[in-house]
């Protein structure tokens, strides 16, 4: 199975979802400031990398895991995903998770995200992404203990 976290940018929240689900960050307690910081590619993605799927790893179960960000355009990006897929892949049609993890963000990581991203400004930025992941991680731990059990 091939499973992309999407969120809008590809920065915070569809990295930290993947993570866990990778065991890079722990799904039975809070992590720390600095282990959310130290995930690979936490708070990184640039623009041009909107609609690029970033390989993150293979899970215990041999599962592919990648994050995407889509920005605004999330139906077409998620469209032309699947039907990429499909083409390359045509017998393995049910083997492509694409999860948006967009609604487990809050306005700290909003905000955070785009001081940081967009403003440059990654010394305010980047702890407030933290902030507001830490305060929603229960959401993201449960979402991926429900695709673990879907798969």
């Amino acid at each position: 199975m091939n499973i992309i976290y999407s969120c809008f940018g590809g920065a915070h929240s569809s990295i930290v979802t993947a993570a866990i689900h990778m065991g890079y960050l722990p799904i039975d307690r809070l992590p720390s400031q600095r282990e959310i910081l130290g995930v690979p590619f936490y708070d990184k993605a640039q623009n041009e990398e909107i609609g690029i799927p970033l390989h993150m790893g293979v899970d215990e179960k041999n599962n592919v895991i990648y994050i995407m960000g889509l920005g605004h355009n999330r139906d077409y990006y998620t469209k032309m995903t699947y039907e990429f897929y499909n083409e390359i892949m045509p017998s393995s049609k049910k083997n492509l998770l694409i999860i948006n993890v967009t609604s487990l963000l809050n306005n700290s990581t909003r905000l955070g995200g785009f001081m940081s991203r967009r403003l440059n400004l990654i010394n305010i930025g980047r702890p407030l992404t933290v902030h507001g992941i830490l305060k929603n991680y229960n959401y993201f731990t449960k979402l991926v203990k429900e695709v673990k059990g879907k798969i």
